[in-house]
């Protein structure tokens, strides 16, 4: 079509970004959809059952066990509380204290009725349902019984006897011990659990056993699972979709780590080897993997500021430390039980040892992760060793701070390397993670003046135009040079379109006859792209700003700006009406408008339209972010009209001191 042609259709630049209107559309209404609603209250079915002994159709049979335990103990740490109970002798509650590396807002810790929380200025992220680490079966019953025990291992029930806790004068660690007698398909067996706490780590050890306690071989071609923990806290409010999306289950499994968001009404994602989920098949409520036996190394969850995993410790000594495979909840859970299990297959243990306790205190001297070496040889037993960690998702925590202790008690020099991408949500985001932390640190040294997140990210947008002002400058009048010389370059193009690589030449000769770069208009964009992306991950994940408030209507720069909410508008649930992202399209607009110079119209429609397309990819942002965004616009509005007319450029625009002359 020749260009009087086109000038005859001048509807044609509109229809030609009408499926970028319908995109940006589908997208916007898709997410609404698909937000979560209201929470979930469990029915019935889903609740715990009590715990009876029962015959399965495989003809095995749950373990029986004692019923009761009702004391508790609390262990305080520099960083966190935990309190354990000797009924499941599991961890109730989980809390980390607020101190210099993790500030937690007064308003989340005073808000419910916690005296412990209260007391110790810590915040409870397991979310009422605490930690496991618990033995289970389970059996082909149906899958809202394999679901119930998923999320609550009748062993939780279990009346366990303690010893301690107890310090160690030397490191400070804090021990205490369970042990629980229990009847296993007709053999007596022992879960002995230990949990050791470090004093100034952000992890913690734990050990479960089952050991054998017969005279005599047990075999089981069947498979025990262990139940560490559900998702982690703190519960998402009921709007906030924003954070309820960033609910996720992980795992390292096959040299592979492996994300998996909770979604609402479940879905299939993988099959599995197992008959726990019925052959090949996975269902829409879990699945399981079991394809590389004894290669899952850690399993975890996060929430939108916190994340916990275990990494199982294998030994070389032992062939059932590393557990075979893992079952994963797909659905989402507002109670946060129900997240997963792992699995080892294929039980076989000698009769009993007669050694009293599995782990000796013999060779004081020994670093402990070398009497559990010791301990993993016993063929009597099973023993799973975990080192926990639970807190921000930050390096700043998941870092050891006594390498040494941390050997001794772990065997290991340093983190888990895998699983710190989790803190930064994916790959990409763990690129830039040294100027996000950079930036989180500027923001402290900063709020401790201004007291204010949201002042503070005004001047962190503030400080960065002024930095970036060369660059942009360059930006700009490499991009007016171009529209200069767009006029000669059209005619360029109508004399050689024929002939390309002529064509190309001439271009290139027309470039440096006037001085022009084209690469100089993309450079700068190129240079400052890490930090918007450092900022972006700053200002969307970064626990400062939760629940912070900045004026009028902003009351929490961690999620959007919603001043009402629209109760079922035609097939969208809950609409908010955020008014901040609108702000920001306008501004984005006037942005276009001073500081772009375009002559063709479908250019120009083009140009005036994507700010209205971000708004889809905005409207569900943190406040923090878009108020970012929406200042550095203004400010290249401002900016951008002063240097018009305070500077010349190279478009033969004269300045203000020169047009009075």
């Amino acid at each position: 079509m020749s260009n009087d042609q086109k000038k005859e259709k001048p509807s044609s630049s509109i229809s030609s970004f009408l499926p970028l209107i319908l995109m940006g559309a589908s997208v916007f209404f898709l997410m609404r959809i698909l937000a979560p609603g209201e929470e979930e209250k469990e029915t019935p079915a889903q609740q715990t059952p009590s715990q009876e002994t029962s015959a399965e159709s495989s003809g095995l049979k749950d373990f029986v066990f004692q019923k009761g335990g009702n004391g508790q103990d609390i262990i305080k740490t520099k960083n966190f509380v935990a309190v354990l109970g000797s009924g499941g002798g599991r961890i109730d509650k989980f809390y980390l204290i607020s101190n210099d590396a993790l500030k937690i807002p007064e308003s989340v810790t005073r808000e419910k009725d916690d005296p412990i929380g209260s007391e110790n200025k810590a915040l409870e992220v397991t979310r009422g349902n605490g930690m496991d680490f618990q033995p289970h079966l389970y059996y082909r019953r149906s899958i809202s019984q394999d679901i119930i025990q998923i999320g609550n291992p009748p062993l939780n029930q279990a009346g366990y006897r303690k010893t301690g806790p107890v310090i160690d004068e030397a490191t400070g660690i804090q021990e205490i011990r369970f042990s629980l007698p229990v009847m296993l398909n007709g053999y007596r067996m022992e879960v002995q659990k230990i949990y050791r706490f470090l004093p100034n780590e952000y992890y913690f050890h734990q050990m479960t056993l089952l050991r054998n306690l017969e005279n005599r071989e047990f075999k089981w071609n069947g498979d025990i699972f262990f139940k560490s923990m559900g998702d982690m806290g703190p519960s998402p409010d009921q709007d906030d979709t924003y954070s309820f999306a960033r609910f996720t289950r992980f795992y390292e499994y096959a040299d592979s780590m492996t994300t998996v968001p909770a979604v609402k009404g479940g879905s299939n994602p993988m099959s599995c080897g197992t008959s726990f989920c019925g052959g090949e098949k996975g269902n829409e409520h879990y699945h399981a993997l079991m394809n590389s036996p004894n290669t899952l190394k850690s399993a975890g969850s996060t929430s939108k500021y916190f994340f916990s995993y275990n990494k199982f410790l294998g030994h070389s000594a032992g062939t059932l430390s590393t557990p075979d495979g893992i079952i994963v909840v797909n659905e989402e859970d507002p109670t946060g039980k129900k997240s997963q299990s792992v699995y080892f297959s294929n039980i076989h243990l000698d009769k009993r040892n007669p050694e009293a306790l599995p782990i000796q205190k013999t060779g004081e001297n020994m670093p402990f992760y070398e009497k559990v070496r010791n301990t993993q040889r016993r063929s009597d037993l099973i023993l799973i060793d975990n080192m926990v960690y639970v807190g921000v998702r930050r390096d700043e925590s998941h870092t050891f701070r006594n390498a040494s202790l941390v050997k001794s008690e772990f065997g290991l020099d340093e983190p888990d390397e895998e699983t710190r991408s989790i803190i930064y949500s994916n790959d990409f985001f763990t690129v830039f993670s040294g100027i996000k932390d950079g930036v989180v640190w500027l923001m402290r040294v900063l709020y401790s003046v201004i007291g204010n997140y949201g002042w503070v990210i005004i001047l962190i947008a503030t400080t960065l135009k002024l930095v970036t002002w060369p660059l942009n400058q360059m930006q700009a009048k490499s991009m007016k040079k171009m529209s200069a010389l767009k006029p000669e370059i059209e005619s360029i193009n109508e004399r050689f379109k024929e002939n390309p690589t002529e064509k190309q030449k001439q271009i290139m000769l027309l470039y440096k006859k006037h001085n022009v770069n084209p690469a100089k208009g993309c450079f700068p964009i190129l240079i400052q792209l890490p930090v918007f992306i450092a900022l972006y991950s700053a200002f969307s994940d970064s626990i400062e700003l939760w629940r912070s408030p900045f004026i009028f209507w902003m009351d929490d720069l961690s999620l959007p700006d919603t001043v009402y909410i629209i109760k079922d508008l035609f097939f969208i649930h809950n609409f908010h009406i955020n008014i901040l992202p609108l702000i920001m399209v306008v501004s984005q607009i006037m942005q276009q408008m001073f500081t772009t110079v375009v002559t063709d119209p479908q250019q120009k429609t083009i140009m005036y339209f994507m700010p209205v397309i971000m708004i889809f990819f905005f409207w569900s942002m943190p406040s923090g972010v878009t108020l970012y965004w929406t200042v550095q616009n203004i400010l290249s509005i401002v900016w951008q009209f002063a240097s018009d007319r305070l500077s010349k450029d190279d478009t033969g625009k004269g300045s203000l001191q020169e047009a009075k002359a």
